[in-house]
């Protein structure tokens, strides 16, 4: 029986124990075929590490997704400090899934929090099969998993995918894209604009400095009355989706 055929079957059962397997025999299973199989050496060494890993805190958590025919697809990891600096400083966490330059091209998800110091430490890493609904849908459901909790904000760049699976997974977190990966696109998305350089300081001067969101609002009408922006798609999806935010 294949890897997804005991899952499914677990599923199906009502738990391990209706198997006569415990989660521990599954996930020792599950590994071990991945580390015999014939697949990537990188992904057998990673199965190592995370044996290991386990092995020195039985409190680390991984868990593998798996195709029909046993091949690895997608990876959660949470280290044990990671997981209990969620606890602390979880309120707030920033998703950032636009790396992808592995040799393997598999994106690269990271989750991200901010301590009273101001620093920005790792909480979790995964690696996905791809960038659709389905493979995010995967991540966040595993990632709530281990750490029990969904956090009260998250902050993501403007990723349509994870913005639904965000709405439909996570109904209770307050979402809102980065103002790092929006202001980045500034000169793409407004240098054609005769006006661009009074354009660009006047945007930032309005998302930097509006003291609160009703003058923030009148600002930014009276800012693309200015500059006649109205028909502008990109900058007003911004606020139809109310997700233009100064958090980073």
């Amino acid at each position: 029986m294949h890897a997804k055929c005991v899952i499914e079957d677990n599923d199906e059962a009502g738990g391990p124990s209706n198997l006569g397997f415990s989660e521990k025999d599954l996930r020792n299973y599950i590994t071990a075929r991945l580390r015999t199989s014939n697949v990537n050496a990188d992904v057998r060494e990673m199965m190592n590490y995370f044996m290991r890993m386990k092995d020195i805190n039985p409190k680390f958590f991984y868990t593998v997704k798996l195709d029909e025919k046993c091949k690895f697809r997608s990876v959660v990891w949470v280290d044990v400090r990671c997981k209990a600096s969620y606890e602390y400083y979880g309120d707030v966490v920033s998703v950032d899934s636009t790396y992808s330059t592995n040799r393997h091209g598999l994106p690269f998800m990271s989750f991200v929090r901010v301590n009273h110091h101001g620093k920005s430490t790792l909480l979790d890493c995964a690696l996905l099969a791809n960038e659709e609904i389905p493979s995010y849908e995967w991540i966040f459901s595993q990632w709530v998993k281990c750490m029990g909790t969904a956090p009260h904000h998250i902050i993501t760049n403007q990723c349509r995918s994870i913005f639904r699976v965000i709405r439909n997974a996570l109904p209770d977190t307050r979402h809102r894209w980065c103002i790092w990966h929006i202001t980045k696109k500034l000169p793409h998305k407004l240098r054609g604009y005769r006006r661009y350089r009074d354009l660009y300081d006047d945007l930032n001067d309005i998302v930097w400095n509006s003291q609160t969101e009703e003058s923030f609002e009148d600002n930014w009408s009276e800012f693309i009355d200015e500059y006649n922006l109205h028909n502008n798609i990109w900058l007003s999806g911004l606020l139809v989706y109310d997700y233009f935010t100064r958090f980073n």
